[in-house]
């Protein structure tokens, strides 16, 4: 790794280093890591000729020429500076009109003078007066200068104030001339060559300079492979460093508390549950600690698979600790532990920041002394103070959405804790195997007896209105799911703060409307979860922070406003909130200004509500890059420089092969050389990238 300060590269120094820095340029690694969102052909310049035959065209245009005269004055209109340069063409086949305006004008006019030769890039205009380039980026070429803004795919980057484009490129081309070749390779020369990847130092400068279309297709393959080689690799050694470790905690099953709970539950386990629980079973009676993933789909009853765990648990005297990721899911989840335990044979306790002070103390105490088998909480679990007696499970629900820190801090609390992970969004099989290989894995497929499929439909936020009404006046109850909060959040959207003044004041004045949001005070949360959950509200205007856990049976219809603009897992999620009570339920979506894409997932959505049907179909329409934008697993955050707009280039670079590959590279050369003795260079980049990760191994 080169970790050279950036202010060594050539024209940096101290104060533009300080500038990089904003956009997390640190080092000289971090300097080419930080790729180009898009890249310009300005390899060939057009003549005016050639420009005529093809406007109008929204696209830009490279031109080179010679300048030939350069007026200044005022724009009569814009009562602006402006400066006009008029270009004859290379080829000499007619002129271009440059024009610029305002803080350009004196800048253009210390540099462009007359009998120059230039090079400029822009959108072409055909007016009155001629051939017009406005807003352009031009270069005045110098013979024997190389130039990195013309004559070549130009690399353009996301920067912040103070670093033009220009001098960014010159920057970055500095960098590649003298560090590219010490940076390290760390891939296995065997692995290289059986997937014929380039060298970092190759990719790297093909990345930002290349010299074909294939070169920076191959750069691009290489940085692609080597984020999910170095992911993988990393699963790869914690689920061997898991393997190895030996729980302090045993289990017997002995069924004393297990049959008689089992026996008080006025259903019968689906097979799906059955064989989760077998699953889980044996893992917690094995020597070695359980990290295993329940995948199961909306109101597939993961809850009750989670319940029978923490009753082994509590048949051989241990303690259980779940994990939700927002008060509403904790919530939720203990209400509906006490009813699954209302025999009395687990004592369930939930532990929250805003408890008062007097019954924190309590529920510590309990905590301590063992008197509370199961213990839920959100980030409240992790806090130094909350000490178990014997901790033996810890159950995790939505991991993604924790650190892996907190997650450690609380397996922490236990010795060799078993690991229950549980999921409510279906994640698509192969995606799954490559993400959560330091799990092993159970599915829930199928669905309690009862749930009824809910009616999914699309029409007009009028005609969602008109059947709000009709259920509200059954006696049941409805939600109204916004995609944002504030209404700046968006340009066009509704925030769900202004839909619930509407709402209450002119659609549903004689209706109860109450409001819920991300960014409420977590008593605000409670309340507003609770009056709609106590029926004192008729409908509940939210964001997606209803998106999992909330279980509110009267609850028959929901309106989702503005559907395009989430993903088929996020809107599948929702739609599972309702329905859960055994009535017939309706959700109903309105889309505006979605494009093709958005509208075939909706097509989708309407269609299908099968949610691990629609993680695949997600996965098809959307690309693997969804689960791991800002993502979190296990030790590390995945989050790619390489910009979308570029991946659609390069079709053939499919998330799901690069990621399958890696996965097959990596998981054979742990097996082979575990400590990494004969890849020393990989160890250390794995080290030093995950830092003290490799610690926390036994937290997935």
């Amino acid at each position: 790794m080169d970790k050279t300060d950036v202010r060594y590269i050539k024209g940096v120094g101290p104060g533009n280093a300080l500038l990089l820095e904003k956009i997390g340029i640190r080092s000289v690694e971090d300097m080419f890591a930080y790729l180009p969102f898009r890249m310009e052909d300005r390899r060939n310049y057009i003549s005016a000729r050639e420009l005529t035959a093809v406007l109008p065209s929204d696209e830009s245009f490279f031109v080179a020429g010679t300048v030939k005269k350069i007026t200044g004055g005022k724009s009569p209109r814009r009562r602006a500076r402006i400066v006009e340069i008029t270009l004859e063409d290379k080829a000499g086949t007619g002129n271009i009109r440059l024009l610029a305006f305002q803080n350009r004008v004196k800048y253009i006019l210390a540099v462009i003078e007359i009998g120059q030769e230039i090079a400029v890039y822009g959108k072409v205009e055909l007016l009155a007066e001629g051939l017009t380039m406005s807003n352009f980026d031009f270069e005045v070429l110098k013979a024997g200068e190389k130039s990195l803004s013309f004559f070549r795919r130009v690399p353009v980057y996301r920067l912040t104030k103070g670093i033009s484009i220009k001098r960014f490129r010159r920057w970055m081309w500095n960098a590649l001339e003298k560090y590219s070749q010490s940076v390290e390779e760390f891939i296995p020369a065997d692995t290289r060559k059986r997937l014929t990847l380039p060298s970092r130092p190759s990719a790297f400068r093909n990345s930002h300079f290349p010299d074909t279309p294939r070169a920076l297709s191959e750069a691009y393959r290489r940085i692609k492979f080597e984020e999910f080689f170095i992911f993988e690799c990393a699963v790869a050694y914690n689920r061997a460093q898991i393997k190895k470790t030996r729980k302090d905690l045993t289990y017997k099953l002995k069924k004393n508390l297990l049959t008689p709970w089992k026996e008080s539950l006025p259903f019968d386990f689906t097979s799906g549950q059955k064989t989760a629980i077998n699953d889980i079973f044996r893992d917690m009676l094995s020597p070695f600690p359980m990290n295993r993933l329940i995948q199961g789909d909306v109101g597939s009853g993961k809850t009750v698979v989670a319940a029978a765990s923490a009753v082994l648990a509590k048949e051989n005297g241990y303690q259980t600790a779940i994990l939700a990721p927002t008060l509403p899911l904790a919530e939720q989840h203990f209400k509906t532990l006490s009813s699954l335990f209302r025999a009395g044979v687990v004592k369930t306790l939930l532990l929250t920041g805003g408890m008062k002070k007097e019954d924190r103390r309590l529920a510590l105490e309990e905590i301590s002394s063992g008197k509370a088998d199961v213990v839920i909480g959100t980030h409240a679990l992790f806090q130094e103070h909350v000490k178990f007696k014997k901790l033996s499970l810890v159950i995790i629900d939505e991991q993604q959405r924790f650190g892996v820190h907190q997650k450690a801090a609380l397996s922490a609390k236990g010795s060799s804790p078993d690991i229950l992970v549980l999921t409510a969004t279906p994640i698509p099989r192969a995606l799954s195997l490559a993400l959560f290989g330091d799990l092993d894995r159970s599915e829930i497929r199928v669905l309690p007896p009862g749930r009824k499929k809910v009616e999914t439909i699309q029409g007009s936020s009028q005609e969602a209105y008109g059947l709000i009404r009709k259920q509200i006046d059954k006696g049941f109850q409805a939600f109204v799911v916004y995609p944002c909060i504030e209404e700046n959040e968006t340009q066009e959207d509704y925030s769900a703060k202004a839909a619930y003044k509407y709402l209450s004041d002119e659609v549903f004045p004689d209706y109860r409307v109450t409001l819920l949001h991300g960014r409420m005070m977590p008593a605000a949360k409670s309340a507003a979860m609770e009056k709609f959950a106590a029926g004192k509200a008729d409908i509940l205007v939210s964001t997606t922070v209803i998106e999992v856990g909330v279980d509110i049976p009267r609850a028959t219809f929901m309106l989702i406003e503005n559907a395009q603009m989430y993903g088929l897992s996020t809107l599948h999620q929702l739609r599972g909130r309702i329905g859960r009570g055994g009535e017939k339920s309706c959700c109903f979506v309105t889309v505006a200004g979605a494009d093709s894409l958005a509208l075939e997932r909706i097509s989708c959505f309407l269609k299908s509500s099968d949610g691990f049907e629609l993680a695949e179909k997600d996965l098809e329409l959307r690309g693997a890059g969804q689960y791991f934008g800002s993502a979190q697993h296990g030790m590390m955050d995945i989050s790619f420089n390489y910009n979308k707009a570029l991946e659609e280039k390069f079709p053939d670079l499919s998330d799901i092969a690069v990621l399958n590959a890696a996965r097959e590279e990596a998981f054979p050369l742990l097996e082979k050389d575990p400590a990494l003795r004969n890849n020393r260079a990989l160890k250390t980049r794995l080290m030093a990238r995950f830092s003290e990760g490799f610690n926390l191994a036994k937290v997935s």
